[in-house]
């Protein structure tokens, strides 16, 4: 997309020592796991998008799955600026390909972390685990609106039975139980 004058001038003055370079773009994926005891529980990997490089591709790659693999999930659930700049994309693989890896438990699905600024949406104590509850949250809405990622998540091939393992039935009631709303919708949980 290029520029125009008037698009330039309703910017504003460009910062002293700004760069005209894009800021960089960071993938950041999310490999969840669930278990019916435990809950959920995710894995967080990030790497830097190269020059040319697809961000899908990016976050298939962090995840260790090849371009045929079809037994996961990869969802792109949301985008974040950082302080530093930086743009984050990220993405949930379900199930996660290294099951035996240590994973961070996440207790609260429903934690939201919300601005209290309308006009400034950014969330001032985003943590990794809003992230993580965020993109749960995303894939539940998914497995009610999406023909696709409801049929994937219902295959009893799909990603509800890891290799060798059973259909996963928890998975469904787990997503069942969390909201299955835009964003916007959901209401803010005490405590998160």
């Amino acid at each position: 997309m290029t520029s125009t004058p008037a698009a330039r001038s309703s910017a504003g003055p460009v910062p002293s020592g700004a760069s005209d370079a894009p800021p960089p773009v960071l993938v950041e994926t999310l490999l969840l796991r669930h278990d019916a005891a435990e809950g959920f529980a995710y894995r967080r990997l990030i790497t830097a998008l190269g020059r040319g490089a697809r961000p899908d591709g990016a976050a298939r790659r962090l995840a260790g799955l090849s371009e045929g693999d079809e037994r996961h999930l990869v969802h792109s659930t949301s985008w974040r600026a950082t302080d530093d700049g930086s743009i984050v994309l990220t993405y949930l693989v379900h199930p996660d390909p290294a099951p035996g890896l240590p994973a961070t438990p996440l207790p609260d699905p429903r934690a939201l972390a919300c601005s209290p600024k309308a006009g400034h949406p950014s969330p001032p104590d985003l943590k990794p685990h809003h992230v993580a509850a965020h993109a749960v949250r995303h894939l539940a809405f998914l497995a009610r609106t999406d023909p696709v990622v409801a049929a994937h998540l219902a295959s009893p091939g799909g990603p509800r039975k890891p290799p060798g393992g059973a259909f996963d039935r928890a998975l469904g009631g787990a997503l069942d139980g969390l909201p299955g709303s835009a964003a916007g919708q959901l209401r803010r949980v005490q405590g998160s």
